[in-house]
């Protein structure tokens, strides 16, 4: 069964407790979380003292993506536990082996974020340091976007590249777009994790027990 990763940056911040709780009862699998600083992205995302009050409400693993010119100085400032998964962009990460380093401190999962333009090759270097990747089918930023077509033939070739190097270990989470068919061609080309947000369970910004309900049963099948 594929897992799910809840977007908050698509819930309405009036309703976030009750629709934390209500995601906790559906024993959804991850939260996600968008970090972003206006300049590797031009949109902000949620604050650190968001992030570390939202700790005290729930038991949920974070999701992290973090859309940050400069990994060095967020990360050890996110309060990172035990099952979190913590997303990196290779365009933002000039010390990426002290971000690695640093991250093994953690009992945490390292997912590499592959922008639509971000070519797989990058991959060669690093592959032997992560537990994921973050594949976006949108340009990172913003929700509501449609997904990219291009997308879908480069996440075929990412599974063939996995398969070619014996790299079937590593997992892929889906990033942007996950409507329930796009959701259903991803599962079926061999995705892991879903990132839900306003095209499934959140429509119109409203968390919807049934949409939890149909997105939960898709991934089954």
């Amino acid at each position: 069964m594929g897992k799910i990763s809840a977007s908050l940056m698509c819930s309405n911040p009036y309703t976030l407790q009750k629709d934390i709780q209500t995601l906790e009862k559906a024993k959804i699998d991850y939260l996600h979380l968008d970090i972003m600083d206006g300049h590797f992205v031009p949109n902000l995302g949620f604050s650190i003292d968001f992030i570390h009050s939202l700790r005290k409400t729930t038991s949920t693993p974070f999701d992290f993506h973090l859309m940050v010119e400069n990994p060095l100085k967020i990360i050890p400032r996110l309060s990172l536990q035990k099952g979190d998964i913590i997303s990196i962009h290779f365009e933002a990460s000039y010390y990426l082996e002290d971000i690695i380093a640093l991250l093994k401190t953690y009992e945490c999962e390292l997912f590499i974020a592959l922008n639509p333009q971000t070519p797989i090759c990058i991959l060669d270097f690093i592959h032997p340091h992560i537990n994921g990747i973050n594949f976006l089918t949108i340009n990172p930023g913003f929700s509501g976007q449609k997904l990219l077509p291009q997308t879908i033939e480069k996440f075929s070739y990412l599974k063939n590249y996995l398969c070619k190097n014996n790299l079937k270990h590593i997992l892929i989470e889906v990033d942007g777009n996950m409507s329930f068919q796009n959701a259903k061609k991803f599962k079926e080309m061999g995705a892991d994790i879903f990132v839900a947000g306003t095209s499934s369970i959140f429509p119109n910004k409203k968390l919807s027990k049934k949409e939890i309900q149909n997105f939960q049963t898709l991934l089954k099948g």
